[in-house]
């Protein structure tokens, strides 16, 4: 299981690295930039969680997993420059970096003795505040702010997680597997229809 988390994590790691490299490209941003967002991205999640946890900060603990998000980085300046990456595979790759660190998160405060509850909270932070960052260094809207279905989709992952868990009738890899598939099919599904939550707004005066 172990194992297995450490897979995802560096998965992670490098699809929001990637992320961020996208988000700099579509802003026109020089490689310095992207490296940044590329690094930020993709460990700004899991730095909050750890801070607020008052454990040590995983890419202090681990640098190589700072290595990774900046070798990312520079690899994907490279490739972008020479093809052309629609925003719409920014989104995917998102949701598919969200899923896994949503899972990560949960999983990680689950294991440190935390409740339920705080676990949850966690993983939504986990996968949802690298792309929090990286949106607002671009000068966007974080995708955690706006009125697409992302922050449900996170909250729907940890709860799947939680739950299971607890019920104990499944193995951990498999519990893991189902929470990631949760999130990602549901923030999938909210890209393909444009599936929206309910925007706040003043009425008729």
């Amino acid at each position: 299981m172990e194992q297995l988390l450490y897979w995802c994590d560096l998965i992670g790691i490098v699809i929001f690295a990637f992320t961020g490299v996208l988000a700099a490209g579509h802003k026109q941003m020089d490689l310095f930039g992207a490296v940044v967002l590329a690094c930020v991205t993709a460990t700004g999640g899991g730095t909050i969680r750890d801070i607020i946890l008052n454990i040590p900060v995983f890419w202090l603990h681990n640098s190589h997993y700072l290595g990774i998000a900046a070798a990312t980085g520079v690899a994907s300046f490279y490739v972008i420059r020479y093809f052309s990456v629609p925003m719409r595979l920014l989104m995917i790759a998102d949701a598919a970096g969200l899923a896994v660190f949503v899972v990560i998160g949960t999983q990680k405060t689950l294991d440190l003795g935390f409740s339920p509850g705080i676990a949850i909270v966690m993983g939504v932070m986990t996968g949802t505040f690298g792309g929090l960052i990286r949106d607002i260094l671009c000068g966007d809207i974080p995708l955690l702010l706006r009125r697409e279905i992302y922050a449900t989709a996170a909250l729907s992952g940890a709860a799947a997680l939680v739950i299971l868990d607890d019920l104990d009738m499944l193995p951990g890899e498999i519990v893991v597997a189902i929470a990631i598939l949760v999130t990602l099919s549901i923030r999938l599904a909210a890209l393909r229809w444009n599936l929206s939550a309910p925007i706040a707004r003043f009425g008729p005066e």
